[in-house]
């Protein structure tokens, strides 16, 4: 696990959170690729802030262009059109005609493949980066052995990477980032080849590591569980777009768009139209009348609407504390066991809610059921809203 204490790099200093001077200023940045097939936009206009010290996540599907926005801060792709500023200072401008090197941008970056030398023992591919910048053996040798100890791989300074596991690889990836005290990390799904539980462990130990050092860091992901357990704020992404900026809480519980709302989490979607429109929302769909919030963009009486609701906000009339708003009526087509919750799939062959509850056995298939969920919880969206 990641030692609790303060971290020194580089002759810098400490690199508490008072240190990190990381930002980054991304304007109306825009890319797009020429193929034999036509133009494909990666990058619609984006604009994108991240403040010192801030975990941001980029989540989106593949092809929603969150990597070849990470690559044009890292200067690994030249964008079209926009700004990118690093600690303030212009790294690109198509405006200005600026593109600064990526060896010459204040950042260091950990990949999905470790991008380990085999031939380098664990302690020189961490001070590969010092040594590349002039630094003397001893010293880069020093600061690499502090940034292993910190990442909890004090033991294993003369290994080589092909004696580590995929866990201890990335860690040694990590140390190697934040040798330098450059304040600003741009991670590439670094966690996306490893088991489940070695990935739960980082995340925690990434954490921890953050919160102690205090670097900015742009997150490429497409793991859903992965962003909202990681961020301070995540960007989520769709087709060269930024569809949603805010922290876990809001993307999760307060989508402002049903693509938002259907791609991170699980999401319950009924069709219907609008019989009213007032503090909230009411709907008549094909399970029944569901009342709720809005999704952000303005509803009409008559309209065309869908109805979203997550399954763990679902309960079943019979348990406690189901006090009849939105209710649904069907029958239970099958139960799942999923270890630390019960998901029941209920309503018609045609139309179907899930409903993810804690706790519980199974329920007998063609049982008829009432399933409540509470207007908070329910997000209304227009009809015409794509994904």
């Amino acid at each position: 696990m990641i030692e609790t204490r303060r971290f020194t790099v580089s002759g810098q200093g400490e690199t508490g959170p008072a240190r990190a001077e990381a930002r980054v200023s991304i304007r109306n940045l825009s890319k797009t690729y020429r193929t034999r097939r036509g133009a494909h936009v990666a990058l619609d206009n984006v604009s994108l802030d991240i403040g010192a010290s801030e975990f941001v996540v980029l989540l989106g599907p593949s092809g929603c262009g969150k990597t070849t926005l990470l690559r044009c801060v890292a200067g690994l792709e030249e964008p079209d059109a926009g700004e990118i500023l690093i600690n303030g200072q212009l790294v690109f401008s198509s405006e200005k005609g600026i593109s600064v090197p990526p060896e010459k941008r204040p950042f260091n970056m950990v990949f999905q493949s470790y991008a380990l030398w085999p031939h380098m023992t664990v302690q020189d591919n961490v001070a590969y980066p010092l040594r590349n910048a002039g630094r003397a053996v001893r010293a880069a040798r020093e600061s690499a052995g502090e940034a292993l100890r910190l990442v909890g791989l004090g033991d294993y300074l003369a290994a080589y990477p092909g004696q580590l596991s995929g866990g201890q690889q990335q860690r040694v990836a990590l140390a190697r980032a934040i040798v330098s005290g450059d304040g600003l990390i741009l991670f590439d799904e670094p966690l996306s080849n490893l088991d489940a539980k070695v990935r739960e462990r980082l995340r925690l130990e990434l954490l921890g590591l953050q919160s102690r050092i205090g670097f900015a860091a742009i997150y490429v992901t497409h793991d859903q569980v992965e962003a909202l357990a990681l961020a301070d704020r995540i960007a989520v992404m769709d087709v060269g777009r930024i569809e949603q900026v805010g922290t876990s809480d809001e993307i999760y519980d307060a989508p402002r768009s049903r693509y938002v709302s259907d791609f991170v989490g699980s999401a319950n979607e009924l069709p219907g139209r609008i019989v009213s429109v007032g503090e909230t929302v009411v709907v008549d769909t094909p399970m029944g009348r569901m009342e709720g919030g809005f999704g952000g963009e303005p509803v009409a009486v008559g309209a065309d609407a869908w109805v979203m609701f997550r399954p763990e906000h679902c309960q079943f009339d019979f348990e406690p504390g189901c006090d009849g708003e939105n209710r649904l009526d069907g029958e239970v087509l099958r139960s799942l066991y999923l270890g630390a919750s019960m998901q029941h799939v209920v309503g018609s062959e045609d139309r179907q809610i899930v409903v993810t509850r804690t706790g519980g056995g199974p329920l007998e298939p063609g049982t008829d059921v009432t399933v409540c969920c509470p207007v908070g919880r329910v997000r209304i969206f227009p009809g015409d809203t794509g994904r």
